[in-house]
């Protein structure tokens, strides 16, 4: 195939066509081919990315529609290194319990990424439970300890979730009850409670 065909190709799909055809099956012989394409100024990879970017996008822009007509929620979250708490809107401890792998828990960011994943976790139950499509979060932790929420977006985008994370350790109900011993189960709370019928608290 001419060169200047492959320069026509926009899409990573064209080119893995040209793989199969040439039997570029195996990782090492596609790579040979990446490499090739490389050298004739085709960057696959970055095509790829590109397409990657642009399929997230989209489906940002989608879940965004939906979540504006769905339910919203507010949670507060804080963690130590060895637990999580979760409290509603309202202020109510609905989830605290130790985490299941302490061993990963080595820092304090750990600690309440973590914590903010079993939120986002408990966000998605509640959506799941009303059948909507997709639900506006508003996650608040006590620390964030400057860690990615680049993280919890994707989490919470792969649970129908749309979330706006915030942090304050003041009058955060979740800091507050943070250090208490006894084990509350989230399978305990009626979900329907999670979620907010106040617009300004959304």
């Amino acid at each position: 195939m001419r060169a200047s065909e492959l320069h026509t190709y926009t899409r990573t799909s064209q080119f893995d066509r040209v793989a199969a055809q040439h039997r570029f099956s195996d990782a090492a012989s596609f790579d040979r081919y990446v490499l090739a394409l490389l050298e004739m100024g085709i960057d696959y990879d970055a095509l790829r990315q590109a397409e990657a970017t642009w399929a997230a996008e989209q489906a940002g822009g989608k879940l965004a529609m939906l979540a504006a007509k769905g339910p919203r929620l507010r949670l507060f979250c804080a963690a130590t290194m060895t637990s999580f708490t979760i409290c509603r809107s309202d202020g109510h401890l609905v989830w605290h319990d130790i985490f299941r792998h302490p061993a990963s828990i080595g820092t304090p960011a750990i600690a309440a990424e973590a914590a903010a994943r079993q939120a986002i976790w408990l966000a998605w139950r509640a959506r799941s439970h009303t059948e909507a499509p997709a639900a506006r979060l508003r996650l608040v932790m006590a620390h964030s300890y400057e860690i990615t929420t680049r993280r919890l977006h994707h989490a919470a985008q792969t649970a129908g979730l749309l979330v706006e994370v915030s942090t304050t350790g003041r009058h955060n109900p979740a800091a507050q009850q943070r250090a208490r011993r006894d084990a509350v189960d989230w399978a305990a709370t009626d979900l329907a409670t999670l979620f907010d019928t106040d617009e300004e608290s959304a």
